[in-house]
C-alpha cells in the first residue's frame, strides 16, 4: 500500500499489494506472505532490493526452501556477514583490522562497564542493522542508560532483532566503502571504493568514487582487505565492505552489506558496469 503510487508499481508488469492499508512497515517483512505470493505467481527468483529483507538470513533460506532464487548470496554467507558481530569474526580469521568492541550483554549495567572499559565516546550499533538504524554515539555514562532501550527497541522494530552492541567511536574518520562483485564459479573482483564520509544522522548524503583524498597504499589494502573477507566465505553476488580511514589512514573494518545498496550506482557511473543486471545473471548460472 506504501508503494501504490511509487514509480517501479508503474513499471512492473504485474504488481500485488500485501499486508493491509493501515499497516506501513509490517509488510515489508512479511515473508510467508511474499513467498505464498512468489509461488501463487510462479516467480522464478525474489531480487530484495536493498531494504527491509536483503540481508535477512531466514527470508534468503526460505527462497531456497520453496524453489525460488534468491538473488543476493547463499543463506549461509549471509549468516556470516549480513550480521555485524558475525563478520568482524570473519575478518579476524583472515586478519583485517577492527575497531575494539564489546557484545554479550543483556542489561544497561553490563553495557556500561563495557564502555568504561572500552572508553567513551562508544557507538551503539544493530548487530543486524543497516542503514544507520538503531545507531546512537554515547558520550558518557548517563547518555548510555538513556539510550540503550531506543536503540534496541529501534533495532527490533526494523530488524527483528534487537541485539546491539558497543563500539568505539573513531572521531572524524574517513568512511570508505569497496564494491564487492562475485559469481558462483569463484570468480571475485572489486569494483574500487566510495567515500562516503558525507554524513547526516549516519545517513550517507554524498559519495565519492573513487576516493579523492586516500593515498594509493591505503586504496590497495582496502580493495586487498574486501576481497580477502569475501573469498574466506565464497561470497558471491554483489555486495560492499565497509571501513573507517582515520587521520592516520589506519583503517579499521566496521561491516559487511551483503546485498546491493542505494548507492551502488555511483560505482556503476565509474565503471559502466550495471551492477543489478550483474546480479540478475550471476543468480541465473553466469
Amino acid at each position: 500500500y506504501e508503494d501504490r503510487y511509487s514509480l517501479h508499481r508503474y513499471k512492473a508488469d504485474e504488481a500485488y499489494q500485501i499486508g493491509p492499508n493501515n499497516e506501513p512497515l509490517k509488510p515489508y517483512l512479511d515473508i510467508d506472505e511474499i513467498i505464498r505470493l512468489a509461488r501463487r505467481h510462479k516467480a522464478d527468483a525474489i531480487h530484495p532490493g536493498y531494504g527491509f529483507l536483503s540481508e535477512n538470513t531466514e527470508f534468503a533460506r526460505k527462497c531456497q526452501e520453496n524453489n525460488i532464487i534468491f538473488v543476493g548470496p547463499k543463506p549461509e554467507v549471509m549468516h556470516r556477514l549480513g550480521n555485524k558481530v558475525k563478520a568482524k569474526e570473519v575478518a579476524r580469521e583472515v586478519g583485517v583490522p577492527l575497531i575494539e568492541d564489546a557484545r554479550n550483554w543483556a542489561t544497561a549495567d553490563e553495557a556500561l562497564a563495557a564502555a568504561k572499559r572500552i572508553g567513551f565516546p562508544v557507538i551503539l550499533k544493530a548487530a543486524s542493522g543497516g542503514g544507520g538504524r538503531g545507531m546512537r554515539v554515547v558520550r558518557n555514562a548517563e547518555e548510555l542508560k538513556k539510550t540503550f532501550k531506543e536503540a534496541s527497541s529501534e533495532a527490533q522494530k526494523s530488524f527483528g532483532d534487537p541485539t546491539i552492541f558497543i563500539e568505539k567511536f573513531v572521531e572524524n574518520p574517513k568512511h570508505i566503502e569497496v564494491q564487492l562483485l562475485g559469481d558462483e564459479h569463484g570468480n571475485l573482483v572489486h569494483l574500487y571504493e566510495r567515500d562516503c564520509s558525507v554524513q547526516r544522522r549516519f545517513q550517507k548524503v554524498v559519495e565519492v568514487a573513487p576516493a579523492s583524498t586516500l593515498s594509493e597504499a591505503t586504496r590497495s589494502k582496502l580493495h586487498a582487505y574486501a576481497v580477502k573477507m569475501a573469498r574466506h566465505v565464497n561470497f558471491s553476488c554483489a555486495g560492499t565492505a565497509e571501513f573507517l580511514v582515520d587521520k592516520e589512514e589506519n583503517i579499521y573494518f566496521i561491516e559487511v552489506n551483503p546485498r546491493i545498496q542505494v548507492e551502488h550506482t555511483v560505482t556503476e557511473e565509474i565503471t559502466g558496469i550495471d551492477l543489478v543486471k550483474s546480479q540478475i545473471l550471476v543468480a541465473k548460472g553466469h
